[in-house]
């Protein structure tokens, strides 16, 4: 196995970890790129994606007594919508369109902090948000692996404490992974060979998610939605960037 490959991935999935647990999936965006050019796109979601399940199941179990099923109602429509849309489309749609387009959303949604009146402040717009969130989160996930944006868009608006940003933002990740499964294994993009990496991978999921917590629990809550904005920001940018280079 080759050893740069190897420290690649863990690091991939160690951030990808430590990024769930601790700071709602911010910067998890980078570990499927940093994997692709060693073994292409499809064989990093079939490494992936069963490690990004235990994570989630993981991340779950730490934040369950702060998750509101009422909360998350909103977006479900739109992700599961979104998930397979993108899956019908998966060798339709440039991967780097969509990545453009969650970046940009992104952008927006910081913009709205400044100028909340281009969120639709004190007009019916606002009701079609989680909607179209919910939507971008299930179609970025299948087609530029960036379901963390829209989500981070939606929960950061709401009035809620870091805790539930954590429960919900976890739960959201669950649930696209989850469905995630059903139109991958029909794209024949689960690919069972690589069952001995997803093996070796898992005491760093559990050591990326411990990290996680242990460091979100170091960070009072002004200084922890700070950080999310500005990781929302990178996390736009960087889509941008992706967009625009390839």
């Amino acid at each position: 196995m080759d050893p740069v490959f190897l420290l690649v991935t863990v690091t991939g999935v160690l951030i990808t970890g430590i990024s769930k647990s601790g700071f709602g999936g911010g910067i998890g965006v980078v570990a499927v790129p940093m994997m692709a050019p060693f073994i292409g796109g499809e064989a990093a979601i079939g490494i992936l994606l069963p490690i990004l399940l235990l994570m989630d199941v993981l991340t779950i179990r730490i934040y369950r007594h702060y998750m509101s099923w009422k909360m998350l109602l909103p977006v479900v429509p739109g992700i599961i919508g979104g998930i397979f849309i993108g899956a019908a489309l998966l060798d339709v749609v440039s991967e780097r369109g969509v990545q453009a387009i969650i970046g940009i959303m992104g952008i927006w949604v910081l913009a709205q902090r400044v100028w909340p009146l281009l969120g639709g402040a004190g007009n019916g717009r606002g009701r079609f948000k989680p909607h179209l969130l919910g939507s971008l989160g299930g179609l970025g996930s299948v087609l530029a692996h960036a379901g963390a944006a829209p989500m981070q868009a939606y929960f950061l608006t709401l009035n809620i404490s870091k805790e539930q940003y954590l429960a919900q933002m976890a739960i959201a990740f669950g649930l696209m992974n989850g469905v995630k499964v059903i139109p991958y294994a029909w794209l024949g993009l689960l690919n069972l060979k690589v069952g001995t990496m997803t093996l070796l991978l898992i005491p760093v999921a559990f050591l990326g998610t411990w990290l996680g917590r242990w460091l979100s629990q170091r960070v009072n809550s002004e200084t922890f939605f700070r950080v999310m904005m500005v990781l929302l920001a990178l996390n736009s940018v960087y889509l941008l960037v992706r967009a625009a280079l390839g």
